[in-house]
């Protein structure tokens, strides 16, 4: 096959490149289309591999072979030094297009191909007008030509979003590094969840697991023939960013149970512990002795209860952190001990201690609009 014959398209997105090599494909029936997703400007690497996943779906949906480049993350930190605070489609934002423009030239280069271009042609926060100059320039240095196109002109917009719904994919809510995205969060007053992860890794709401998983199930579902929906919930998400159980002048082990509200230091009362009744994540009555703090909010329980309430078997506190249960099960938890709409701090810890502890508990809550799937089932 001849050089002429092939395009290499840089990938940023599934989003931006899904309508984008659709509308290549028909203004250049007789091209053999080559993705190159490269793009170490995403962050953290959770949400890279996501992106990932969805373009491979969607290069598979098209008939489009794919080529993952090197995700040089550190090299990309390095050649945007100094432009951390550029505001977005700044110099910052320049220097990134230049970065994945320049290595889609150098592989174009390697495979004898001549033309190349990119996706972000297609995304409507992205200045047209720059990429089509830089574009050019690389191009020339290397022999090349660089294609530019409009596809979002004359409704091309609206029809990218509207094949994006269509089929499915993922859209993501930032550009994605992750200076742009902490700015974003700060003007709304938000975290950026997206750069937070858990320590054991659990699959909470809003979290990277929690999106690569719903993404994940959908492909199963397409795999299986399985009818599904994607949809968005609105939730209240908790993050604990800080806690720390102090008995006397020693650090104890401890596990905050979600939606705990913050706690600054305070020293609690006696802890008064009253034998109860209460429902296993099974619905099974469990005998347990819950631990009240007089003149506070605070609740206890030891990791002996936690376990007969979560059917788990964790030695301790830490051994909990470490290997946390299931989000649901610990939302469980809280709706059996206080209720669902509870924000008591909840403890769980080694033994249960009966005298003041001082607790500090950094708590963040932020209502966030989270994808999730519904999936088709039958009653047995």
């Amino acid at each position: 096959m001849q050089k002429h014959q092939k395009m290499l398209v840089h990938i940023c997105c599934s989003v931006d490149s899904h309508h984008f090599l659709s509308e290549l494909q028909k203004l250049y029936p007789d091209k053999e289309m080559i993705g190159y997703f490269y793009n170490p400007n995403i962050h953290p690497k959770s949400e890279y591999d996501l992106r990932l996943l969805d373009v491979e779906r969607s290069c598979k949906m098209l008939g489009v072979r794919l080529i993952e480049g090197e995700y040089e993350t550190n090299k990309w930190f390095a050649e945007v030094k100094g432009l951390e605070q550029e505001p977005e489609k700044g110099a910052r934002c320049i220097k990134c297009f230049d970065s994945r423009l320049e290595k889609t030239a150098q592989i174009a280069h390697q495979m004898s191909i001549d033309i190349f271009t990119s996706t972000l042609l297609s995304s409507p926060l992205k200045e047209q007008q720059i990429l089509f100059a830089e574009g050019d320039a690389i191009a020339r240095h290397y022999g090349l030509d660089f294609l530019k196109i409009d596809v979002r002109s004359n409704g091309g917009t609206q029809r990218q979003s509207e094949l994006a719904n269509k089929d499915r994919l993922y859209k993501q809510t930032y550009c994605g590094c992750q200076f742009a995205l902490s700015k974003q969060r700060e003007t709304r007053k938000e975290l950026p969840l997206e750069l937070m992860s858990n320590i054991g890794k659990q699959i909470a709401p809003g979290s990277n697991e929690q999106r690569k998983a719903i993404f994940e199930l959908r492909d199963k579902c397409e795999q299986e023939s399985r009818e599904y929906a994607l949809y968005k919930q609105n939730k209240i998400i908790w993050r604990n960013l800080r806690s720390v159980c102090i008995d006397g002048e020693e650090v104890i082990s401890s596990y905050i149970i979600t939606h705990s509200r913050s706690k600054d230091m305070i020293k609690t009362s006696t802890i008064t512990y009253i034998p109860q009744s209460i429902k296993d994540i099974e619905s099974k009555p469990q005998n347990i002795e819950i631990g009240y703090a007089r003149r506070d909010d605070s609740v206890f329980i030891d990791i002996h209860d936690a376990n007969k309430l979560l059917g788990t078997h964790y030695k301790n506190a830490q051994d909990m952190l470490y290997h946390p249960p299931k989000y649901e099960d610990e939302f469980a938890l809280r709706a059996a001990l206080c209720g669902m709409d509870s924000i008591n701090p909840i403890i769980i810890i080694d033994r249960r201690i009966k005298h003041s502890l001082k607790i500090l508990i950094q708590a963040h809550f932020q209502e966030s609009s989270i994808f999730a799937i519904a999936v088709h089932s039958k009653i047995v």
